[in-house]
């Protein structure tokens, strides 16, 4: 197969129609209507629709778009090794939790465009779920998540693994949420539902019988904390996103369990996807910040004391 039909129908699909697409290209239109009806022959299929004057892809052509791209990133890759630079160029597609894109992610970019500047960032915040789902559909290159399973497709590396703590403000007093069967008049302030640590405490206080007055969903951690600190509800959150607050006295942790739960923060990818030199700076980048945020992390703990 020629790669210059690929190309151009990933000139046609970014740009909407043939003449942009020969724009960009550098060639004329005639160029490319002969390419992709090369491709279309080649194929066995018809690639697009006319709407109006825009280039639609049909759905079997939809079907082989995120195998497009992937041959292009390969190509990427490819000539990137050839030139045996450090510094990558290309694309990097990146989603992330709403939590470790706020307290993680800026030093680590901040780091990767130093190290990467060539390189094209698209980054979006997404529930874990839509992460898992996301890469497995060759919508983004590295998820920065929490486990949700053992999915056979992905390649994951434990980031790791962080304790939860259930948070109140400093005026909240009189519930025991290790005692079963009882009802705690107060509300839980939290993601949606599909957030994880929202469904590890749903779940342990159905197994425990106890019931709450409401639950307030709220899509910012930021909010979350400052309603919490206005003795507003209760949440439960991983403790390095709550660290400041609970050094400061904003809020305070009350007893959940014997033993802290934890989630595992994750990084993954596609298990059939070639690591492409931006993914290997990136990951590089992580690595150092979790080992430099480890240190930090264990100092912080030392001074909240027991």
């Amino acid at each position: 197969m020629d790669l210059r039909r690929l190309v151009t129908l990933k000139a046609i699909v970014e740009e909407g129609t043939f003449a942009r697409a020969a724009q960009k290209l550098c060639c004329t239109q005639s160029t490319v209507t002969f390419q992709i009806q090369q491709l279309e022959q080649e194929l066995d299929l018809k690639l697009f629709d006319k709407i109006g004057r825009k280039m639609v892809l049909t759905e079997q052509a939809r079907n082989m778009l995120p195998h497009v791209n992937e041959v292009m990133r390969v190509m990427e890759g490819l000539r990137q090794s050839v030139k045996n630079t450090s510094s990558p160029s290309g694309e990097l597609r990146i989603v992330s939790g709403e939590t470790l894109l706020s307290y993680w992610m800026p030093e680590i970019l901040k780091r990767f465009k130093i190290k990467a500047p060539g390189v094209r960032i698209f980054l979006q915040s997404l529930n874990c779920y839509a992460i898992r789902d996301a890469l497995l559909n060759d919508e983004a290159d590295l998820g920065i998540f929490y486990r949700v399973g053992n999915d056979i497709s992905l390649k994951m590396k434990n980031i790791e693994l962080c304790p939860m703590v259930l948070v109140t403000s400093p005026e909240f007093s009189g519930a025991d949420f290790t005692r079963h069967n009882q009802h705690v008049p107060v509300s839980f302030i939290i993601n949606e539902p599909q957030c994880i640590f929202r469904q590890m405490f749903e779940s342990t206080l159905r197994k425990r019988g106890i019931t709450i007055d409401n639950t307030i969903e709220l899509l910012s951690i930021e909010s979350i904390k400052h309603c919490v600190a206005a003795n507003l509800g209760i949440s439960y959150l991983p403790r390095f996103t709550v660290e400041r607050e609970l050094l400061s006295g904003s809020l305070r942790e009350i007893p959940f369990s014997e033993t802290p739960a934890s989630i595992t923060a994750i990084c993954g990818y596609h298990s059939g996807k070639c690591v492409s030199p931006s993914m290997k700076v990136f990951l590089e980048c992580m690595q150092e910040y979790i080992v430099e945020n480890e240190v930090i992390t264990n100092a912080n703990y030392k001074a909240i004391g027991p």
